[in-house]
């Protein structure tokens, strides 16, 4: 069904940019978190990212519920512990409704909150096991900061291309998130795979176009692809690309 239903906006993201200061010690606790995240309740998905020069990393964690990220941060291990140390943090988002236990403990690292404000997901394939599968690989991520120039126009366009995106088979999933304030967006676009991605890039370039009169654009993250054809129907938007480099579905 269309929309963010319950079970959804119960769900809470976490996006974390940083820069690497030990790649390898970095690596050896990713893998040792992945694992046991995998393990833990409602861990949904950790997706990591690495810039192509290999200085920057990105990360999306999806967590069930609040006492699903209550319980991850309270499994502050050794592995987390190295890291933090591994790595310098830039900025840090939390998307949906932590608990207020869980915002004091993110407090030390300042982030910014932001509400759901439409969108939906649909089911897709499932790993059984922790690490990037080949179906996971060729899902392509897109995410967009953004400022409101015209709300009310956005809010019309969202509609428009939420319901026309719903019904394609390869758009997974849209979340639109907007700030406590009321002045920013956040979009995440999760699509099956490239050829899905222009797909819906195309049948929908009236709605878009609609969309992005309505706001700034702040920057555009595309997250698992770097073909040629993806860069010259997004060149307009500068975006910045990473390239998988850990983490699991389930």
């Amino acid at each position: 069904m269309l929309g963010i239903s319950d079970t959804e906006k119960n769900r809470i993201f976490v996006t974390m940019n940083a820069t690497f200061t030990d790649e390898e010690k970095c690596r050896a606790a990713m893998e040792t978190i992945v694992k046991d995240a995998h393990a833990a309740y409602g861990v949904n998905s950790h997706f990591w990212f690495r810039s192509k020069d290999g200085k920057s990393l990105f990360v999306l964690e999806q967590y069930e519920d609040q006492k699903a990220l209550r319980q991850a941060i309270r499994r502050f291990t050794s592995a987390r512990i190295s890291f933090f140390r591994s790595i310098k943090v830039i900025d840090v988002s939390i998307y949906g409704n932590p608990s207020t236990s869980s915002k004091l403990m993110f407090a030390a690292l300042r982030p910014q909150y932001m509400d759901y404000y439409g969108g939906y997901s649909k089911n897709v394939a499932q790993a059984k096991e922790a690490g990037i599968r080949n179906f996971e690989r060729d899902r392509i991520l897109v995410a967009t900061n953004a400022s409101f120039k015209d709300e009310e126009k956005c809010r019309v366009a969202m509609g428009g291309l939420v319901k026309d995106a719903y019904a394609e088979s390869g758009t997974n999933s849209h979340f639109w998130c907007r700030s406590k304030d009321g002045k920013a967006l956040f979009v995440l676009e999760q699509y099956a795979d490239e050829t899905a991605l222009i797909e819906h890039l195309m049948a929908n370039s009236t709605s878009r176009a609609a969309f992005f009169e309505s706001i700034e654009v702040g920057d555009v993250n595309i997250y698992g692809t770097e073909s040629d054809k993806v860069k010259e129907v997004f060149a307009s938007l500068n975006p910045t690309y990473m390239n998988y480099y850990g983490g699991y579905s389930k």
